[in-house]
Order: C-alpha cells, then sequence, then structure tokens
C-alpha cells in the first residue's frame, strides 16, 4: 500500500499541524472534528460520515462520543450503560473488535454479510452508506478489552459508489495519530475535572485546578450557608442491610443536595448525613443568596413529600432538617502542608449547623 503524505496535498494546509494547533488552543472537541473532517474532505477524501468514541470517568454517563457527517457537521453524544446486555456499544462493531483484540476493521456495506449483525451498519447501509472503516488506538501499549479505558473508537464511512482507495485509507490513518495524540490529552483533562468537580463541586473544583492548593489560599466573602442533616440515621443505619441504608442515603441527598444545585447553590461537603452548602451574596449585598437559599429549602421538603408520596415505606422513614443562615466565611484551604481541605469556615458555619440541630430538638423541619 502507498504511503500517503497529507504534506504533499496541494492548497491544503498541514493536517496534523491543524489538529495539534486546535488541541494547544483548547478548542472544543467537535470544533477538532470539524476542522480534521473538513481538510481531509478539501483533499479529496470522500468522508461523508466520522464518529469517534471513548469512555469517561463521569457518575451519570460511561461514554463519549462525538459524530460528524456532511449534512450536520460534529454532534456530541453520551452513553449510560454501555456495558449492559443490548446496548448499543455490545451491538456494534467496536464491541466485536475489542473481544477479539482488532485494532482495524473494514466492511463493505453494499455486499459484507456481517452487516446484518449489526444494527448501526444496517441503519447506514439503508441511508445509502458503501464502504465502513474501523480504527481503534490503544493508549499507552493497553490491552484491548470491551472495558478498555484508555483509548479511541473511530469509524469512517463514504457513500462514494466507489468506496475508499487505498489513498485515501492512508490518509485516514494519518490523521488518526495525531487526532489520538490530542483527544488523549483532552480525555485526561476531563477526567481530571470530572473527579475534582464530582467529589468538591464545580466551584471548589474550578479554584483548585486555578491553582489554589497551597494552605493558607482563600478568601473572605458573604454567603448564605444552608445545612441539613438526616434523622435518625444511626437508627436506621442499625435496622437496615447496608445496600437499603446506602439507597435510602442517596435518596435523601436527591432530595437536599439535589434542590440546593437546582437553585444554583454549592454543596461544599457532605460529613456522614450531613451536608453544608452555600450561595455567596452578589452585588445586592446577599438578598438573591437569601432568596435562593430559602427556595431550596422549600424544594427539598417538596422532594421530600413527593418521594413519600410514590416511594416504598421505607423511604417514608426519611426525615431531615435544614438550617439557614447569613453571614461572613472564610473560603480557602486548611488542614496540613500536604493534606489539605478547601471548604468555608468561621462563626457563620458553626451558627448555621446550630440552627439545623435547634430544627430537631424542636422537631421542626
Amino acid at each position: 500500500m502507498d504511503k500517503f503524505d497529507l504534506n504533499s496535498l496541494p492548497d491544503v494546509p498541514d493536517i496534523p499541524a491543524s489538529i495539534v494547533a486546535s488541541g494547544l488552543s483548547d478548542a472544543p472537541l467537535t470544533t477538532l472534528v470539524e476542522i480534521a473532517m473538513q481538510r481531509l474532505v478539501q483533499s479529496g477524501v470522500p468522508i461523508d460520515r466520522m464518529n469517534v468514541g471513548f469512555r469517561i470517568l463521569h457518575p451519570l454517563f460511561d461514554g463519549m462520543s462525538i459524530t460528524w457527517t456532511r449534512e450536520k457537521g460534529a454532534e456530541v453524544f453520551y452513553a449510560a450503560l454501555v456495558d449492559q446486555e443490548g446496548s448499543e456499544f455490545r451491538v456494534s462493531p467496536f464491541f466485536v473488535m475489542l473481544s477479539q483484540g482488532m485494532r482495524e476493521w473494514r466492511l463493505r456495506l453494499d455486499r459484507d454479510s456481517a452487516i446484518d449483525n449489526f444494527p448501526l451498519l444496517a441503519d447506514l447501509r439503508a441511508k445509502g452508506f458503501i464502504d465502513y472503516l474501523a480504527l481503534i488506538v490503544a493508549f499507552g501499549g493497553a490491552e484491548l478489552h470491551p472495558q478498555s479505558l484508555d483509548g479511541l473508537a473511530t469509524s469512517w464511512s463514504t457513500r462514494d459508489p466507489q468506496g475508499f482507495s487505498d489513498t485515501d485509507v492512508a490518509a485516514m490513518r494519518a490523521v488518526l495519530t495525531p487526532l489520538a495524540l490530542v483527544f488523549r490529552l483532552a480525555i485526561k483533562d476531563q477526567i481530571t475535572k470530572a473527579a475534582i468537580n464530582t467529589f468538591h463541586g464545580p466551584l471548589v473544583g474550578g479554584r483548585i485546578l486555578a491553582g489554589s492548593i497551597k494552605r493558607g489560599d482563600g478568601e473572605r466573602l458573604s454567603a448564605a450557608l444552608w445545612y441539613s442533616d438526616l434523622r435518625n440515621s444511626t437508627g436506621l443505619a442499625d435496622q437496615l442491610p447496608v445496600d437499603a441504608f446506602l439507597d435510602l442515603l442517596n435518596a435523601y441527598f436527591d432530595c437536599a443536595a439535589g434542590a440546593v444545585m437546582e437553585q444554583g447553590g454549592q454543596v461544599l461537603d457532605i460529613i456522614g448525613d450531613a451536608i453544608l452548602a452555600f450561595f455567596p451574596a452578589g452585588d445586592d449585598g446577599g438578598t438573591e443568596a437569601c432568596a435562593l437559599a430559602l427556595e431550596a429549602a422549600s424544594s427539598a421538603r417538596e422532594r421530600l413529600a413527593t418521594l413519600k408520596r410514590e416511594g416504598s415505606g421505607k423511604v417514608r422513614a426519611i426525615e431531615f432538617g435544614i438550617g439557614v443562615h447569613f453571614g461572613d466565611v472564610v473560603f480557602g484551604n486548611a488542614g496540613t502542608p500536604e493534606r489539605l481541605k478547601f471548604g468555608v469556615l468561621g462563626r457563620a458555619v458553626n451558627e448555621v449547623a446550630r440552627t439545623a440541630d435547634m430544627a430537631k430538638s424542636l422537631k421542626r423541619p
């Protein structure tokens, strides 16, 4: 097969260089794909559809893919439960490739009998696609298997009656290397941000990633504080099996923390069954922050009422108290030089916790 030199294309910018430049500029991955596909099309490669998919570390999704077509450009899709029997991934060519350690698979959609085994390929054939090439890149020499986290799966399709030529395939392989490199860096960046935001929240996570990682980094600010705790959590933990108690605990978090986030608040800490959140004050002196905190408290109670109407008897055992307060706090890092905690400190934090305790003593929500 002839070696294809992208730099030899007339009147077409260096494709690998343009891909790397887009990656260095932190351009969205959709823009990166758009640039690469447009360059290939300009060079005469008859691509009509390209898909790139990869695993992500995210509490809601298992995978992410970008599909580019001439008609719609680049579109992003997220997938959950990709390892579940019957999922789109399980009935895709990629699953077979990863199961068998294949890095490349070429299929003629107009004549290969294997097409009928894959709903996606049958759909592409019905839409007039003729040729299909799947290429998988493993990062760091990782072994291929269906649960691979370190790699990139791509597919390239055309409606051209002649299919892809050897030169076309060589061009796509040449583009894949810089594309995979930039994607690998973006995936690692996504994993870092998702992990930090999942465990610390977007506000704290953003400050950590911006460099606030030294002891003493912080600021003083005014905020509406929000504190809730689950009633009788010790008794429930003793009475219920572990999985049942965790389900109940998560249902409570959905009610309380979910209401806070719905109103734009920041969940700063989950300490056992207690939730500490805050709404930073704006230029209005805190009026809006207080209103949002109160709305979150009301919404949390409404969520609980709905849950009890629709849930099981165990869910009906959920009860929690909420304290809302306004004051000045220190927002920053404290701890040992090697092990820090980014959060809010100060008298107002203690007072909001005591307010929640008062609600418990008075048997009020």
